[in-house]
Order: C-alpha cells, then sequence, then structure tokens
C-alpha cells in the first residue's frame, strides 16, 4: 500500500511541475537537454516529497524517439551496479525528473526514482538503495552546462557523493560531466558516488 501511494504522489508530483511550466521543455534548444528553471511553487512541491531532487528539460527534436535513464553507483571509482534503468518513448520534448526520498529512517533505505514525462504520458522508475549516514557529508551536483547536446552520447545528468578523506567537499568537475570517460578518476575521491545518466535513441 505504501508503495502504491508513493507512486501516486510521485506521479501526481511529475504532472504538477509539468503543468506548472508546460512551455519550459519547448523552449529548450533542438536537440539539447538542460536542468529546468524551477518556480518557488515547484521546488515547494519537490522539496515536500522528496529529500533531493534534479530536473532537466529535453528538446529531442523528430530525430529521437527514446530516452533511457538509469542511476550508476560507484564505490571508490569502481562500477558496483545499475540502479532505477528504465526507458520509455518521447515525442519532441519532455521532462526527466530524479529525485531520493528516505523510507526507512532506521537502516538509511532510500527510494530512487525517475520519471520522464513527454506527449502527455509520464513514464516512472523505482528503486531502493541504503544510503550512508551522512547527510552532511553529502555532496550534490548538477551537469553546469546550460545545453547539452543528446547526439550519440550517454550523458551524465547529475550526482550524488560521500567524499573519501577529510580534504574538503566539492562536487565533481565541469571537465567530468562533459567528458566522464577521461576523467574517471575524480570517482575515486569519493567513497560512494550515485550518477544519473540517460541516452537518446
Amino acid at each position: 500500500m505504501r508503495r502504491v501511494l508513493f507512486f501516486f504522489m510521485l506521479t501526481v508530483l511529475t504532472l504538477s511541475l509539468v503543468a506548472c511550466d508546460g512551455e519550459g521543455s519547448k523552449n529548450v534548444k533542438a536537440n539539447t537537454i538542460s536542468s529546468a528553471t524551477l518556480t518557488e511553487r515547484e521546488e515547494a512541491l519537490l522539496s515536500g516529497t522528496a529529500d533531493q531532487s534534479f530536473v532537466f528539460d529535453f528538446n529531442a527534436g523528430d530525430q529521437y524517439k527514446e530516452v533511457a535513464v538509469w542511476v550508476e553507483k560507484y564505490e571508490s571509482g569502481k562500477l558496483v551496479k545499475k540502479l532505477t534503468r528504465m526507458s520509455t518513448e518521447i515525442k519532441n520534448t519532455g521532462t526527466i525528473v530524479f529525485s531520493t526520498a528516505k523510507i526507512n529512517e532506521e537502516n538509511n533505505q532510500t527510494r530512487f526514482s525517475i520519471s520522464v514525462h513527454s506527449n502527455e504520458a509520464t513514464a516512472t522508475g523505482l528503486s531502493s538503495e541504503t544510503m550512508k549516514d551522512d547527510d552532511l557529508g553529502m555532496v550534490l551536483g548538477s551537469n553546469p552546462s546550460e545545453s547539452i547536446s543528446i547526439k550519440d552520447k550517454s550523458i551524465v545528468l547529475a550526482s550524488i557523493g560521500y567524499p573519501s578523506g577529510e580534504e574538503g567537499i566539492s562536487d565533481l568537475s565541469t571537465d567530468f560531466y562533459s567528458d566522464m570517460g577521461s576523467h574517471m578518476d575524480e570517482l575515486k575521491n569519493y567513497d560512494v558516488v550515485y550518477l544519473l545518466r540517460c541516452t537518446f535513441k
């Protein structure tokens, strides 16, 4: 019952975000994706249902008909598993919402959710993960590019990380988001990193 209620709330939230700013993804340049600019109302809706959240608008034009979105988990720089992988059909423009919400305080069980809204339809993927009990040491990051090309590549959209050592807390570099393959060493500075990634087909 709790899972059904969460799924219902997530769907309502996604639809509300899209309804609040229906023109958002239409204003994005063709064949690009970028962080969405949220209104105060949209931010309030997200903060009421999620601990962390990231929202992206895309414009796939007529060339791309499907988007795949997933979360990768790295430990000390090594990929250990993929979470919440989903693929869905899209038409022209749309919105991707990634959020986390703690569902069990005692064992730090957290629900990861990804929603894709396009062509008046919403697809959602859910999974659970036991995260570190260190909210103060958590580093959130989002791809800093204002207009990310979606052409023929896998994109890093966002990250949630727990740095190792005591050198200070910092996000992954701009270079990492633009060329992950050449900057994999950055992941070794974290005990755990979750990366939100996508590809358009």
